[in-house]
């Protein structure tokens, strides 16, 4: 069985995936939700993504983990 690890404070949380994502913003709303937001860059393609939102800061950090992966076309 699979233990889930506790949330780390929101601001500690968010310090983690300002350095892990470079050219993200982030947002932790006073209902909890996580949002990472960036401007596309001149010359990347149009579908790139650029916003992305969910319950917590670990389930936000996976899914730029995936685009990251996406977009280097791994």
């Amino acid at each position: 069985m699979v233990h889930a690890v506790p949330e780390l404070p929101a601001e500690k949380s968010k310090a983690r995936l300002v350095d892990e994502f470079p050219g993200w913003n982030f947002i932790n709303t006073d209902t909890g939700r996580w949002w990472a937001i960036r401007e596309p860059k001149a010359g990347r393609r149009s579908n790139v993504v650029t916003e992305l939102a969910t319950d917590t800061a670990d389930e936000l950090a996976e899914l730029l983990r995936e685009a990251d992966a996406v977009e280097a076309g791994r």
